[in-house]
């Protein structure tokens, strides 16, 4: 059992939770034909309502770090697959 990436529900490999799952399996099987991934990585608030200025900053920063890091690894791969051509 794992979760459903499109609903978060705990699921078997067949079971499915209706149309919205349906529809976001769709998209992402569209999406995965046109060589992007399956489920886009979304950037999510998570800066709740009423932060104070230190906690939006040190949140931000985490963020920053993140996609620092997340680039890094694209760029390394980006590299690795040019080498092998």
């Amino acid at each position: 059992m794992e979760k459903c990436p499109y609903c978060e529900r705990i699921r078997d490999e067949w079971d499915c939770h209706g149309q919205e799952c349906r529809t976001n399996i769709a998209r992402a099987l569209r999406r995965q034909r046109m060589g992007l991934p399956m489920v886009p990585k979304v950037i999510r608030n998570e800066i709740p309502p009423g932060a104070s200025t230190g906690e939006v900053i040190a949140q931000l920063s985490r963020q920053r770090l993140r996609a620092r890091r997340a680039n890094e690894e694209r760029r390394a791969r980006k590299a690795a697959d040019d080498l092998d051509l």
